[in-house]
């Protein structure tokens, strides 16, 4: 086996969660943070006991500057918040080595620019097509280390790229699928999100399983609708990029989107419940972002709408009427 040089960048949980599969897989790696003081605490615990406790790192280098990790790795495996990927792409952009690739782990959509992790990191990071991959599943990070066998989807323009980053992750409990379809598996990764939080909504209502399986079917034919209009195949949002990680999402306890949704059907403000989660919902600014695509596109989206609505402090009972007395349609009716 090939021993890599990795450089993970972004120590939360999806991080940290990261840098230990590239660990397992037999890499050298290194963990980055732009807060230095998070890495010293790392250092002095041994472990992310903020984010994912009881995982050694005792075998992950830990740096607060990119230049040392970033001129000679193999890889860049990316896992920080959408919000931050411009700054932090342009500060890459002088320090890669120019035959290196770049793994994104982040799994939204920017919620001023509207782009995708690829889009940006091509925007602002001049990283060719061919030299990116996105990774999406249903992979909660607490499971993932905890030796859970879960599977994932790598996906690429480049097909031999995709194989590569299969390669990096695989393990006997890490199953590590490839993709053509870029832009299927970063929308179908960015939007089920979107949907784990109005999940959370109902389940923090007590509406019961009935209510929760009929907003998550709805839902998800939102996000493929959107998905589609801008280029991604069907398939794709039925795998694990798309279902895959909504089922995941949608049921844990683990997952921060949900039990975001969970507090605000609650009856807790946005910022309440965002201040009580303590890590970005990618879900949120998502959601917005994924209004203005739908406008480019004339896609309907009415769950989106309303959760959105929601947010800027649209009653729950109000969010639920609009909903459940739109005017009947079809299902099958796109």
């Amino acid at each position: 086996m090939t021993k890599n040089k990795v450089a993970v960048l972004g120590a939360g949980s999806w991080g940290t969660a990261l840098a230990f599969l590239a660990l397992q897989s037999g890499n050298e790696v290194s963990l980055w943070a732009r807060d230095a003081r998070h890495l010293e605490r790392l250092q002095n615990e041994g472990e992310n006991e903020k984010y994912l406790p009881g995982i050694s790192l005792e075998k992950i280098g830990l740096c607060p500057d990119l230049a040392p990790i970033l001129t000679d790795c193999d890889w860049i495996v990316c896992a920080v918040p959408c919000a931050g990927i411009p700054e932090l792409a342009n500060e890459v952009k002088s320090l890669r080595k120019p035959n290196s690739l770049l793994v994104s782990g982040t799994k939204g959509l920017h919620s001023l620019l509207g782009l995708r992790g690829a889009q940006m990191w091509h925007t602002f990071g001049d990283v060719p097509p061919t030299q990116y991959v996105a990774l999406s599943g249903p992979n909660l990070a607490r499971e993932i280390v905890g030796g859970v066998p879960t599977s994932t989807v790598v996906a690429s323009q480049c097909p031999q790229s995709a194989t590569q980053a299969q390669k990096l992750f695989s393990s006997p409990l890490f199953r590590v699928y490839t993709n053509v379809d870029l832009v299927g598996v970063e929308l179908g990764g960015a939007l089920k999100n979107v949907v784990a939080i109005a999940a959370g909504v109902c389940d923090g209502l007590g509406f019961g399983d009935n209510a929760k399986a009929a907003l998550m079917t709805r839902h998800w034919r939102e996000m493929t609708r959107l998905a589609m209009a801008f280029g991604a195949k069907e398939t794709t949002l039925f795998g694990l990029s798309g279902i895959g990680d909504l089922f995941a999402t949608c049921a844990s306890p683990h997952s921060r989107n949900h039990s975001l949704g969970v507090k605000l059907g609650a009856g807790e403000t946005l910022s309440q419940a965002q201040c009580e989660v303590m890590q970005v919902v990618e879900g949120v600014h998502t959601a917005r972002a994924a209004l203005k695509l739908a406008g480019e596109k004339g896609v309907e989206l009415p769950v989106t709408s309303e959760l959105v609505a929601l947010f800027d402090g649209k009653s729950v009972r109000d969010v639920i009427h609009s909903l459940m007395n739109r005017q009947g349609r079809s299902e099958l009716e796109d």
